[in-house]
């Protein structure tokens, strides 16, 4: 026995779409704790490293030095430095620390903890999207279980209806083609008895794939019985709506995004301000010294752009607004989905219990007319046409269940509950 309640934690847990949507939200987290790194020093080595493809050789003028008293220029003649073609090689390693830069590294991380929290708000619409998949399945389970039950009590009802017409045919109380018309009813209904197990076993392997399970599993489920009305009124509901919508947190989240890279732009018009460490090294070069150390700052700044910044600035303004408007358009819609499924679900409960009273009359007229029947009190027709009857009214009762359940999950998933 496969509860609904059961089906919808084994959605969570084992759907493959779900849990692609909580990959995305990992994914997002390790992208931001990949971009608080950035605010700690940052350490570079470069190395090159072959072999001349000739000599280097170049002249120092004399007196490049200097010239002194004591001593005359230096140096005293014209000097020729040559580097053979040897193993040779150059190394630069630096540490900077971003200063300028962090209050860029901050807003990059906000926009990506709004990146992160939007994959959240994705993940939870795909649960919900998912619960509600889930819910309208289990219940055409339902239903097609009831209809099966349905389809092999009508075909009870039919043999003992055919057993009694075979004794009357003997006693020559009704014609052959009474007795006919009853075998023909009989097949008709164990045929829609096939469909209905073949209707059945689709939906369950159906239900299996959205639960991540194999397809052949087998299960049952229980009909449950339409829940007490709630005592929710519409205000109510909308109010929920707009707290609990994922839709309506991810409009939100992208207008705080959209502010957020405006001002990102603006901080391009600060100077990208590093205090760092440099060492560099020349192996095996013998004209120049070994080693170099420095430690000091490094500015980088752009200050003519010729509008671009501005341009882009304007681009990302522009689009704030338009986050704005999608926002409220979002909202909107929630609102009106709301209302819809409301007043759907009124519509789907009142429909139910109308093809529940009627379900309940013409089971109490065929029960009364079978009795007709065996005390010969009434033709086989009138037998056969109250038994049409029933089927009908099941049949009505068992869309109006079914409706009324997918309405139902509808109606939660518009208000965006998961349970």
């Amino acid at each position: 026995m496969l509860t609904a309640r059961d089906a919808v934690a084994l959605a969570l847990k084992g759907n493959r779409q779900v849990q692609s949507a909580a990959l995305d939200v990992l994914r997002a987290g390790e992208e931001t704790a990949a971009l608080r790194t950035t605010r700690l020093p940052q350490f570079q080595i470069y190395l090159l490293s072959g072999e001349l493809l000739r000599a280097v050789t170049f002249t120092i003028p004399q007196g490049a030095l200097g010239t002194f008293a004591a001593t005359g220029p230096i140096p005293a003649h014209n000097q020729t430095v040559t580097q053979p073609r040897q193993f040779a090689g150059f190394i630069l390693g630096q540490v900077m620390q971003p200063v300028s830069q962090l209050w860029k590294i901050r807003l990059a991380l906000i926009s990506s903890q709004i990146r992160e929290e939007l994959a959240g708000q994705r993940l939870r619409q795909k649960r919900q999207e998912t619960v509600e998949s889930v819910r309208e399945l289990y219940q055409e389970i339902a239903q097609s279980q009831v209809e099966i039950e349905a389809a092999e009590a009508n075909v009870k009802t039919l043999l003992a209806l055919q057993t009694e017409t075979d004794r009357q045919l003997v006693e020559m109380a009704v014609l052959k083609s009474d007795s006919l018309a009853v075998t023909a009813r009989l097949s008709q209904q164990r045929y829609q008895l096939l469909k209905l197990r073949d209707t059945s076993q689709t939906q369950k392997e159906s239900l299996n794939r959205l639960l991540g399970r194999d397809l052949q599993t087998e299960f049952s489920v229980e009909v449950e019985p339409p829940p007490a009305a709630e005592e929710i009124d519409l205000p109510a509901a909308q109010s929920l709506a707009l707290r609990q919508r994922p839709e309506i947190q991810q409009s939100r989240l992208e207008i705080k995004e959209a502010e957020t890279e405006l001002r990102r732009q603006h901080a391009e018009y600060i100077p990208d301000v590093s205090v760092g460490f440099t060492y560099a090294s020349f192996p095996n070069v013998s004209f120049m010294p070994q080693n170099f150390m420095s430690t000091g700052v490094l500015l980088q700044w752009e200050p003519f752009d010729w509008g671009r910044k501005r341009h882009k600035a304007n681009s990302l303004r522009a689009g704030v607004k338009q986050s704005m408007l999608a926002g409220r358009e979002t909202e909107q819609q929630v609102l009106l989905e709301v209302n819809s499924k409301f007043r759907a679900l009124a519509e789907a409960r009142m429909l139910l219990d109308t093809a529940a009273l009627q379900q309940q009359e013409h089971r109490e007229k065929l029960r009364e007319t079978m009795n007709l029947y065996r005390e010969k009190a009434v033709l086989l027709s009138g037998a056969l046409q109250e038994q049409a009857a029933v089927v009908q009214a099941d049949s009505e009762y068992r869309s109006a269940l079914a409706a009324f359940w997918k309405a139902k999950a509808q109606f939660d998933r518009a208000l965006g509950r998961e349970f």
